[in-house]
């Protein structure tokens, strides 16, 4: 039980590393980490509707674009 507690704060801790030393972060939230965690525990769809935006905010691609697709059918192209 201690082990999968200290997991839970490892991996949350480590997000936080992550996110204070990426550029695309704001630094003086450090609670983003949770709230990024409760919107994707809350709302898993949105995955589906994320885009990647250019410089003058048009969408160019989907990062999460196989969320919506049969993953044995159009997903992997290896056979096991």
């Amino acid at each position: 039980m201690f082990g999968f507690i200290a997991g839970i704060f490892s991996l949350l801790a480590y997000m936080l590393w992550r996110m204070m030393r990426g550029d695309g972060w704001d630094k003086s939230n450090v609670l983003n980490a949770l709230r990024l965690l409760s919107h994707v525990i809350a709302h898993p769809e949105d995955f589906g509707k994320m885009w990647y935006l250019d410089e003058a905010g048009k969408p160019i691609k989907r990062p999460f674009w196989y969320v919506s697709e049969d993953e044995f059918q159009t997903v992997v192209k290896t056979r096991p």
